[in-house]
């Protein structure tokens, strides 16, 4: 081997290092932010709760697993995952099924104002702030006073009592949360039906195939990847409401619309016990997990990828 092919190679040698260094020094910014606000918080909520004290409290008690077991003797809490998860069925369940049928109308309308102002009427809730949108509702909801219910009147049916029932609290948040989030999925639902081959639905035209047995046969496995990634988003969106139960309805009527995270917010602040919210917390991630895994699971099996 040559002094010249030695040298060539130290010099690429050093080249890779060099690259390496500055991959990782490039990289560490975003680790140690991830490290900072995502890890550590995580394994801090783990150790708090298994304590006991509130938060101002300087030596807090080692309570061991007595958070947990408060949680699963709690009627509120079961109350509370009961909403979650009808929170979510119904939020998650509604937005899809109106998010798909809703781009597929849109794509396979020609006119292309009409598609621009459907879209902008459609994306516009989503960039407006929960807070905002909740305070609308609260009074178009209203049961003396609200545009619902005047309308309703108006038209000769009974006032409905949208908020201020325990029957009906629950649904109505729903209803707010699912106009808000609609557009948003609508779009990336577009975006997937429009890079489907036009020579797929041609193949299908030409031998006559039904519309109905296109959509489940050729549109739907072709979007699958995008209603995954979708129901994923929404999903864990859906465990993480806060903003609409806190303005609307505060947890009530009669802990009807009270939800996970809402749990934790009055644990932690309200009732001055921060190691119950956390044990509420690592619930509330468990519950994530365990539904993303089985959605990732269904997926393999329901999923087609081009």
């Amino acid at each position: 081997m040559t002094k010249k092919t030695k040298a060539v190679k130290s010099d690429f040698a050093k080249a890779q290092r060099t690259e390496k260094i500055m991959g990782y020094m490039l990289a560490l910014p975003a680790v140690a932010l991830l490290l900072a606000f995502t890890v550590y918080p995580l394994f801090y909520m783990f150790y708090r709760s298994l304590y006991d004290g509130s938060i101002i409290t300087k030596n807090p008690k080692f309570v061991g697993m007595e958070n947990y077991l408060a949680l699963v003797e709690s009627k509120d809490f079961h109350q509370t995952l009961t909403n979650t998860a009808y929170y979510t069925l119904v939020t998650v369940g509604i937005t899809m099924v109106l998010a798909v049928l809703i781009a597929v109308w849109l794509n396979g309308k020609r006119n292309r104002k009409v598609n621009d102002i459907a879209q902008t009427f459609l994306f516009t809730p989503h960039i407006i702030s929960m807070v905002s949108v909740s305070t609308l509702f609260l009074w178009l909801m209203d049961s003396n006073n609200g545009l619902f219910n005047a309308v309703l009147t108006a038209l000769g049916f009974e006032p409905y009592s949208f908020l201020a029932s325990p029957d009906t609290a629950l649904f109505s948040v729903c209803i707010v949360s699912i106009w808000k989030g609609l557009g948003y999925y609508v779009l990336l639902i577009m975006a997937a039906l429009q890079n489907i081959p036009t020579n797929v639905y041609e193949a299908a035209e030409m031998d006559d195939t039904p519309k109905w047995r296109t959509f489940f046969k050729i549109t739907l496995p072709m979007i699958s990847p995008t209603i995954l990634f979708v129901s994923v988003v929404a999903v864990i969106s859906s465990f993480k409401v806060f903003d609409s139960i806190s303005v609307m309805t505060g947890g009530g009527p009669v802990n009807a619309t009270n939800t996970l995270v809402y749990y934790i917010y009055d644990y932690a602040y309200k009732y001055g016990k921060p190691g119950q919210a956390c044990a509420a917390g690592m619930v509330l991630l468990l519950c994530v997990v365990v539904v993303t895994y089985v959605q990732f699971l269904v997926g393999k099996k329901r999923v087609h990828y081009q």
